[in-house]
């Protein structure tokens, strides 16, 4: 799966929405130049391409592409439709043609027409969770919890190290406390985690003492855009809640 596109933020969300559907390996480029350098060695390939491209336009490299490699699937992007640009997408008989400023789902669904659903390589493995947490106790209690009930854990005691761990190990769901290093480590790592397009969709599990601990009027949950979770759980938490809400995200099988 490849993504080629001059615009990194349109480029960022073409491809979080196509590794967030279970497209894990999905490369990039903002050149045909440098997708090429990529596409070299592919016996097949579905390629995403953009009306900019940062060295050619991108109707003039679907057609390079459609002659080089006749098998691969296109699917034309662009910014916004005009009925000269549609005309000229559709005179080329490409796969798909995409607003790339509409419902990513609708690219995802393109996609998997053109290649099939993607099948996960650890379907058959225990879901993976990754631990944040700077205090090794509260990682031994969560490993004791999650390990009998199926989870396989990955651990990282800092803000820079989850995130390292995060990209490396591409965990099914994070557990992460905030106050690690500093009082606003959590928050940094939710913030950086929810632009990088290859964990912007892992479910992120807040756990903390924080309110406790800074006499906080609320959960910090409340605010969005400081804290982007998608759940939060005060500490200490009972086993039994914190399955209940893992399992609402990453459930076992059998």
């Amino acid at each position: 799966m490849l993504v080629a596109c001059r615009d990194a933020r349109r480029r960022e969300r073409l491809v979080g929405a196509l590794v967030g559907a279970g497209w894990e390996r999905t490369l990039s480029a903002a050149s045909m130049a440098e997708a090429a350098h990529l596409l070299r060695d592919a016996r097949s390939a579905c390629v995403v391409l953009d009306a900019e491209l940062a060295d050619i336009p991108g109707l003039t490299a679907a057609q390079i592409l459609r002659n080089l490699c006749p098998h691969f699937k296109l699917i034309f992007t662009a910014p916004e439709n005009s009925r000269e640009l549609e005309a000229q997408v559709r005179a080329l008989d490409l796969f798909y043609y995409y607003i790339s400023s509409g419902d990513p789902a609708e690219l995802v669904e393109a996609v998997r027409d053109a290649v099939g659903v993607p099948r996960p390589d650890r379907a058959s493995h225990a879901p993976k969770v990754l631990i944040v947490d700077d205090d090794d106790d509260f990682h031994a209690c969560l490993r004791a919890v999650l390990e009998p009930a199926g989870y396989g854990t990955v651990s990282a005691h800092s803000i820079r190290e989850g995130l390292d761990a995060a990209r490396r190990e591409a965990p099914d769901a994070i557990l992460l406390d905030i106050i690690m290093g500093s009082t606003t480590d959590g928050f940094e790592f939710c913030r950086e985690a929810r632009r990088d397009p290859r964990i912007k969709h892992t479910p992120i599990l807040g756990i903390s003492a924080i309110e406790e601990k800074l006499d906080a009027p609320c959960a910090p949950d409340r605010e969005p855009g400081l804290f982007p979770v998608d759940a939060y759980l005060r500490k200490p938490v009972e086993p039994e809640r914190l399955l209940d809400e893992l399992s609402r995200f990453v459930p076992v099988e059998g």
